[in-house]
């Protein structure tokens, strides 16, 4: 039984974790990213939840406010889970230009969806991560 390890739980019985901790690290970047991918726009109703439509009527300085309030919780969140020292959008000062960019972009291809799709979008390139 190579990589399994025995726990003590306070009942006294025991428990067999058959995860190591590089594929606990793996399967919460997994989860990471499919809270990413399913249905983005539910978490933006937290800041405003903006159709693309809406998106693009927006002046720049609401585009940098809702841009960084979305995405620099969730740069963090994957900074932690990738157990990296570099925060790839909050250690950036104009990392949001390029966001808004993206959401742009996205928002003028895909008119029906929201700028929070174009935003997870965009932290999925940002982190280098699979498309599904």
């Amino acid at each position: 039984m190579k990589n399994h390890h025995v726990m003590a739980i306070p009942s006294g019985t025991m428990r067999i974790s058959f995860l190591t901790t590089s594929s606990r690290s793996v399967l919460r970047l997994i989860w990471m990213v499919m809270a990413l991918s399913i249905q983005p726009s539910q978490g933006a109703s937290l800041f405003g939840d903006h159709s693309c439509m809406s998106w693009q009527s927006l002046g720049y300085a609401e585009k940098r406010t809702w841009t960084n309030a979305f995405l620099a919780p969730l740069s963090l969140t994957l900074k932690g889970l990738q157990k990296s020292k570099e925060d790839k959008y909050n250690d950036d000062p104009k990392a949001h230009e390029a966001a808004i960019k993206g959401i742009d972009d996205f928002c003028l291809k895909h008119p029906d969806l929201g700028a929070a799709d174009g935003a997870g979008r965009y932290l999925k390139k940002l982190f280098e991560m699979p498309p599904h």
